[in-house]
């Protein structure tokens, strides 16, 4: 995942970050650089519009949001 300065910021300020580790989906928290949790879902396997936000990185402001998130993508 090509990540920046800004998406940093966001993972400091916000609770989680939603992105692409090697290919798959993968959630950040905090400053952490590494992510979390890896998901055993290919990034290539949703559709493009997806894909593209989750290279962008998704910012999650709490723990509830997550888990809606979770279930759109991963069920």
């Amino acid at each position: 995942m090509r990540r920046c300065w800004k998406q940093l910021y966001c993972v400091l300020f916000f609770s989680f970050l939603l992105g692409i580790h090697d290919g798959y989906i993968a959630l950040w928290v905090h400053e952490d650089p590494e992510p979390i949790r890896v998901f055993p879902y290919s990034a290539a396997s949703f559709p493009l519009v997806d894909q593209a936000a989750l290279a962008q990185g998704i910012v999650i402001p709490d723990k509830a949001q997550l888990i809606r998130r979770l279930e759109d993508f991963l069920s």
